[in-house]
């Protein structure tokens, strides 16, 4: 019995919600009447909003919005190289100090003097630093090249158009070059080939990555002069009109 006492007791209270709610709907409905014809609903029903501020369409934003997200990415992957850039320098100097210790290191010294002062050099910098100015120095050298490329539609012909082993030797061989002789030459290392051993792991790491960017970021000159060839005809007409009109007038003087 007290069970079932429960039971009406929730059922009564639950008809009365309902009871409340509907009283509730029909005072907000006579509301909603008695205020439509009001001028001020009547403004704001007729009032059309952007949804956006900005269109979507603006090229100008996309381009800043795909400008930030790019250098975002650029950001992340420098940092990520520079760190893997460090653990390979420092591994490499504790193995080249453990050399030095074996009775090989003074014929090799012999042998290669060049090649063993550039290690030498190489060894004895703070290689915090020599890491960070090596990632940022190959990331603009080879953003700068591919930026270039894209440009002048180069990258049409003979970058888009490799596979992944064409485009690690016909371009990482040239960009490593480039990298290694501003390297060479910003620390008077000695022996090419060992400053070329130093930049490949950032140059490799990064010079796919900006040729993307450069994809992204880069317009090719040939989309510039399809747009400015209108200009131009435009232009040439106005002139030669003048010119005509200008050959007129002193024919009739």
């Amino acid at each position: 019995m007290p069970i079932l006492k429960s039971f009406r007791f929730i059922e009564l209270k639950i008809n009365l919600i309902k009871e409340y709610y509907l009283i509730f709907i029909e005072y907000l409905s006579s509301v909603h009447e008695s205020l439509t014809d009001h001028p001020a609903i009547i403004f704001l029903n007729n009032l059309k909003l952007p949804k956006r501020i900005f269109s979507q369409k603006n090229p100008v934003l996309n381009y800043v919005n795909k400008f930030i997200s790019t250098l975002i990415e650029a950001a992340l992957l420098v940092s990520a190289t520079g760190i893997l850039c460090f653990i390979i320098y420092y591994t490499f100097g504790m193995l080249w100090y453990s050399y030095l210790r074996t009775t090989m290191a003074d014929n090799f010294i012999s042998l290669h003097p060049e090649r063993a002062d550039t290690i030498f050099a190489f060894s004895e910098l703070n290689l915090i630093y020599f890491s960070i100015e090596v990632t940022l120095s190959a990331f603009v050298i080879c953003f700068a090249i591919s930026a270039a490329c894209r440009f002048f539609h180069i990258c049409h012909y003979l970058y888009l158009s490799q596979g992944l082993f064409g485009k690690l030797t016909y371009w990482g061989v040239p960009l490593t070059g480039a990298v290694s002789y501003y390297i060479r030459d910003e620390y008077s290392f000695s022996d090419w080939e060992t400053t070329a051993a130093i930049v490949i792991p950032p140059t490799y790491l990064m010079f796919i990555s900006c040729f993307k960017y450069s994809e992204k970021l880069v317009p090719e000159a040939g989309d510039e002069i399809k747009a400015i060839i209108p200009w131009i005809k435009l232009s040439y007409r106005k002139i030669f009109q003048k010119i005509n009109d200008l050959t007129r007038y002193l024919l009739k003087q």
